[in-house]
């Protein structure tokens, strides 16, 4: 870390946390975290808080290429405003990976637990916000839902859902620590229960798909001596399975919840609309211009990769998917390399990107806030490590 006083970086993680607190307010735009994140973004480079590296370059140079992609298709757009409103708008969510891995390469691992905290602090609002509008505790529960699903401060329970999962799997690593007294750690657990009602109330079937496999990967992946891995094992068998299969069961969820398990209508096509919306990549082989899919096919495209590869071509498309594997190659090297102090984190984290990559083959995430965070976060510079405990 460079030498600046204490207080001084104390003040500029407590802003990065402010910033974190207000990411699940999202509900218009621009947000609160999109108004702070430019305050954030000018402060951190003008006072010295951000650090680039060579470990770094291929991820940038993918991106590069991603955004050349971009600019070229918008030569094949029909609607070249439309299409440069989109793309300043992925151009900018660009920037917060770009901050962000600064950021983390500056603050190195002392970063992500303030960080995190902040998180979760955010989705708890949001969380405690969704669930009283459904129950109905609340008057307004109309601005907190959308078709009886909880949406809190979102615009799509499809991206509320997906939004907890980080949070979430962050709860349950701290419940694991060794560290923590029993009522710390069954407060933290407290977390993990009420953030996974939080998703299970989204009925976003790509959202539980995500959290099924993060949580499975966590639970998989996370050892060491700083974690007893039998502690949230036997508290999810004990406590949170049968306690979330009652509140399944309960009326007021278990009619929807059927309804989001069986097939749906659109389903079936869906999965032929994003099969001719890939024929065109013979037709547009350099795309057709961000955020054209729904004017050039009549429909969205439900995946991230379907969307990257039509609308910024085959160029755009292989770049961006590079890039996320690098991101993916990278998070899973430092979980395999790593000390036994931070090895759990690195777990959340490689767990978390590995469910929303999941997540984007049934919607598009491109423009999610929390998926360019989360892929900025295993790029922090690294100098020698060791395999953990």
């Amino acid at each position: 870390m460079r030498e600046k006083t204490s207080i001084a970086n104390r003040r500029m993680m407590m802003f990065i946390c402010v910033v974190m607190m207000t990411s699940s307010i999202v509900f218009m735009e621009p947000a609160p975290y999109d108004l702070l994140f430019v305050v954030l973004f000018v402060g951190a480079f003008l006072f010295g808080y951000v650090v680039f590296h060579e470990q770094q370059l291929w991820p940038f140079i993918l991106l590069l290429a991603f955004v050349q992609a971009n600019l070229i298709s918008m030569f094949f757009s029909h609607d070249l405003l439309y299409a440069l409103h989109y793309f300043l708008i992925t151009f900018y969510l660009i920037m917060t990976w770009v901050l962000f891995v600064g950021l983390s390469s500056y603050y190195r691992e002392g970063l992500f637990p303030p960080l995190f905290k902040a998180y979760t602090l955010a989705a708890l609002v949001a969380v405690v916000a969704g669930l009283l509008a459904y129950f109905q505790w609340i008057p307004g529960t109309e601005l907190f839902l959308k078709y009886g699903r909880v949406t809190a401060f979102f615009k799509d329970p499809n991206v509320f859902g997906p939004f907890l999962i980080p949070p979430a799997l962050f709860a349950l690593y701290q419940a694991s620590k060794r560290d923590h007294r029993l009522f710390k750690s069954l407060s933290w657990f407290s977390l993990f229960v009420l953030l996974t009602m939080g998703i299970i109330l989204s009925f976003s079937r790509a959202a539980w798909g995500n959290f099924a496999l993060a949580l499975g990967v966590y639970l998989l992946l996370i050892k060491g001596k700083s974690v007893n891995r039998l502690r949230p094992l036997f508290l999810i068998v004990l406590v949170a399975i049968p306690g979330l299969g009652y509140f399944i069961t309960s009326p007021t969820v278990e009619n929807l919840f059927q309804e989001r398990f069986s097939i749906q209508s659109y389903d079936y096509s869906r999965f032929e609309n994003q099969e001719n919306a890939l024929e065109n990549i013979v037709h547009f082989p350099l795309g057709f211009g961000p955020g054209h899919s729904e004017i050039m096919l009549d429909f969205a495209a439900h995946s991230l990769y379907i969307r990257v590869m039509v609308e910024n071509g085959v160029l755009g498309g292989i770049a961006f998917i590079l890039f996320l594997l690098a991101c993916l190659w990278r998070s899973l090297s430092l979980v395999l390399t790593s000390l036994d102090e931070h090895r759990g984190i690195y777990v959340v984290i490689f767990a978390s990107i590995l469910g929303i990559v999941f997540n984007s083959f049934f919607v598009d995430t491109l423009h999610w806030r929390h998926f360019w965070l989360l892929l900025a976060l295993p790029w922090l510079k690294t100098d020698v490590r060791k395999l953990g405990g």
